[in-house]
């Protein structure tokens, strides 16, 4: 386990390198733009305190992707893989636990804690794709596959909306509406084969339209029980959820944007802190959008007429 480990730090470090950050400047300064940002971002108001929450509780889920875990079941001893499991989880989840404790948002602690365990002990299994019929099985392929991967996620969103609704919390109500936009950007994550891309008989602005017009529309047809839910607990505050779930929208666009910014290669770790920076302060968005949207035009210029 700690060969592990050990690797794991050294494949970051040459991320690093070949981005040009030294390592010691990220360990160094990395907690401090984390912490900083987080706490600067709960000054101005407590709302921020479930955008923090979601970011974190998406990165613990991209370490539940069925394809890693796959190779450590094979590599590791299930007592091994259980420990990984457990210390990746608690080394992504417990820095966001501390911050909203610093704050005291202990119900939201405790909730980001669960989620972060969960995701941990749930069936590994229950992250492959299931043959059952969706609703996006019309325009393939990302939320057709994906849905089937990831409904497990979806169930705890819909557990923690059940929670909110039955104490009469908003806030958690509105939070459980933003998993499945989460879940939605893990759709996007891992850039398609150039066949997929040149199968399309469209310019790229045409395809990455079309990209953001399904993205967007089939995310709402996702989130739409979850809102049809809260509006109807929570009809009086319905500027709060169309807002919150614009946000998550924006997300999504960002995902999308970002991803055939760097087509056929994966993110990299500068667009993944621009990335990063525009979930955390949404303003950037306006800007960040943009940037990634004029990217993208021009590396699918390289794979569509």
């Amino acid at each position: 386990m700690k060969h592990y480990f050990l690797l794991q730090r050294t494949i970051l470090e040459r991320h690093l390198h070949a981005n040009g950050v030294r390592p010691w400047v990220a360990y160094v300064f990395g907690p401090v733009l984390f912490i900083g940002l987080c706490l600067f971002l709960l000054e101005r108001t407590d709302y921020a305190a479930y955008a923090i929450a979601l970011f974190g509780v998406s990165l613990a889920a991209r370490l539940s992707e069925i394809t890693r875990n796959d190779f450590l079941r094979i590599q590791f001893t299930p007592q091994e893989y259980q420990r990984i499991r457990l210390w990746e989880n608690a080394v992504f989840t417990l820095p966001f636990v501390l911050v909203l404790l610093l704050k005291d948002f202990w119900a939201l602690a405790l909730v980001q804690g669960l989620v972060g365990g969960a995701l941990v002990f749930l069936p590994i299994n229950a992250f492959q794709a299931r043959a059952f019929p969706t609703p996006f099985s019309q325009r393939p392929w990302e939320f057709a596959t994906g849905f089937r991967k990831s409904w497990p996620l979806l169930l705890v969103a819909a557990f923690l909306l059940t929670m909110g609704l039955q104490v009469g919390n908003f806030e958690l109500s509105v939070f459980s509406t933003s998993i499945p936009g989460l879940v939605a950007m893990s759709y996007y994550g891992k850039p398609e084969p150039g066949f997929y891309v040149r199968v399309h008989a469209f310019t790229p602005r045409g395809f990455l339209h079309r990209k953001l017009m399904l993205g967007c529309s089939q995310l709402l047809l996702l989130s739409l029980p979850f809102l049809a839910a809260v509006l109807f607990f929570f009809p009086e505050r319905w500027m709060i959820v169309f807002l919150a779930h614009l946000l998550i929208q924006l997300y999504l666009i960002l995902m999308i944007t970002a991803k055939y910014a760097n087509y056929p290669e994966e993110v990299d770790l500068q667009h993944s802190f621009l990335m990063g920076a525009g979930m955390i302060l949404p303003p950037l968005l306006l800007g960040v959008i943009p940037f990634f949207y004029r990217r993208a035009l021009g590396r699918l210029l390289l794979v569509l007429p």
